[in-house]
């Protein structure tokens, strides 16, 4: 069994890992939240030892990203909070176990550790329970694009914008003027003695003449 352990106190950590390791645990110990997140999606923690607030920062996000890593971690969350402010906590974080005080003795947290890893019926009853989660969140992801496909098109804004789209395609379909008349005069004079000139007012004459 392995077990992350991330206290604030480094003698609590120490006196932790100590303990866990008389139990039969393999320790990780780590010092900053930021390892402690890192190793938790890369290895395969079988116990969640960890204070609640670490470096000013909440950690229910460690346990619930070791749960989607490792669906079978256990974690025991270590808070000066009173049950009343905590209870909530156990349907937030399924993986949850036990809720301790900062200052509970290593030898009770090592009961819990090992009590935590042997209640297989509990954990397999919780594993199973989150896949059940997980599929109904998925179908009703798949029933909603579903509804979206299956919604016909609103035409209201359409109708609003008509006008001015009316007015858009008569620009492009008014026939194309003499280029002398879409110029100002000296800027018409300018390209009358260029050489590309003909060329261009000979095609306006044709897509005219065709409109």
């Amino acid at each position: 069994m392995k077990a992350l352990i991330l206290r604030q106190d480094p003698k609590a950590a120490c006196a932790t890992s100590k303990t866990l390791i008389d139990k039969g645990f393999l320790i990780l110990c780590v010092e900053t939240l930021a390892v402690a997140h890192a190793l938790i999606r890369v290895d395969t923690i079988d116990l969640l030892v960890m204070d609640e607030v670490f470096d000013g920062q909440m950690t229910h996000a460690l346990a619930l990203s070791g749960e989607r890593r490792s669906p079978c971690l256990s974690a025991i969350m270590l808070t000066d909070r009173d049950r009343t402010a905590t209870d909530d906590l156990y349907d937030l974080i399924p993986c949850l176990y036990a809720l301790a005080g900062t200052q509970t003795a290593p030898d009770v947290l090592g009961k819990l550790a090992v009590s935590a890893v042997s209640n297989m019926a509990e954990t397999v009853a919780r594993v199973a329970a989150r896949d059940v989660i997980d599929t109904q969140e998925a179908e009703a992801d798949r029933s909603a694009l579903r509804n979206e496909a299956d919604v016909e098109p609103d035409f209201a804004d359409a109708a609003i914008a008509a006008p001015e789209m009316e007015g858009r395609i008569a620009d492009i379909e008014r026939p194309m003027v003499h280029i002398k008349e879409a110029l100002p005069p000296e800027v018409a004079a300018m390209l009358a003695a260029q050489p590309f000139y003909k060329q261009v007012d000979q095609f306006a004459g044709r897509h005219r003449d065709v409109a």
